[in-house]
C-alpha cells in the first residue's frame, strides 16, 4: 500500500509575526473607516469605507489560520477537501485560514485488554490478557486520519481530537483482540 503521507511545504509564518501583522491590519481597517466616514465627498469616502470594511473581514477570517502545536502532536491540513500535508512544527504557527486543521495525537497509548477464555489444543481453559502499548507515528498519519473510520461516518456531527483518538483507540482494540485470539 502506497504511503501518501508528507510533510507540509506550503506557505507558513511564525504566530507571532502574523499576530503583529493582523493587528496592524485591523488597526488601519478602522483608521480608514473613520476617514471614509469624515470624508467630504462621497466619491472619496464611499471606497474608504468599503475598502476598510474589507480589510476589516479578511483580517478577522486570518485569525481561523492561527494553530499552536505542542510536542507529539501533528495537524493534518486539507484545502477544501484536498490533503496538503502533516504539519509537525512545534510552536505557535499561522497558515492559510482556508485550510481546515485535524488534531492528531503522537503521544504513546496503553490499551489494557480485558482477559478473554480461550482453548488450549487439549481443550484447557486459559486466561489471556493484553498489555498494548502504542503510537501513531509520523508516516502513518495519513493512514489514522484518512484510512480509518472518523466520527464523521458514524453520525457526530462535531470532530474534535478527543473524538477522533477515542476512533483510533477503538480501531486498535479491535485489531489487538482480533490478533490475540489468533494467537
Amino acid at each position: 500500500m502506497e504511503n501518501k503521507n508528507f510533510e507540509y511545504t506550503g506557505w507558513k509564518i511564525n504566530g507571532f509575526v502574523a499576530l503583529i501583522l493582523i493587528l496592524a491590519a485591523i488597526v488601519g481597517a478602522i483608521f480608514m473607516i473613520i476617514k471614509g466616514a469624515e470624508a467630504e465627498s462621497a466619491a472619496w469616502g464611499l471606497p474608504l469605507i468599503l475598502g476598510g470594511a474589507f480589510v476589516l473581514l479578511i483580517a478577522i477570517l486570518s485569525c481561523k489560520g492561527f494553530m499552536l502545536l505542542e510536542p507529539n502532536e501533528a495537524r493534518v491540513l486539507t484545502f477544501f477537501g484536498e490533503y496538503r500535508g502533516s504539519f509537525y512544527n512545534t510552536g505557535f504557527w499561522w497558515v492559510n485560514f482556508l485550510m481546515s486543521a485535524k488534531n492528531i495525537s503522537l503521544r504513546a497509548r496503553n490499551l489494557n485488554a480485558e482477559p478473554i477464555k480461550v482453548n488450549d489444543k487439549q481443550g484447557n481453559p486459559i486466561l489471556i490478557g493484553l498489555v498494548l502499548v502504542w503510537k501513531i507515528r509520523e508516516e502513518e498519519i495519513y493512514k489514522a486520519v484518512f484510512d480509518i473510520d472518523t466520527p464523521v461516518a458514524t453520525g457526530e456531527v462535531t470532530v474534535t481530537a478527543s473524538s477522533r483518538m477515542r476512533v483510533l483507540e477503538n480501531f486498535v482494540s479491535v485489531q489487538s483482540d482480533a490478533a490475540l485470539r489468533q494467537v
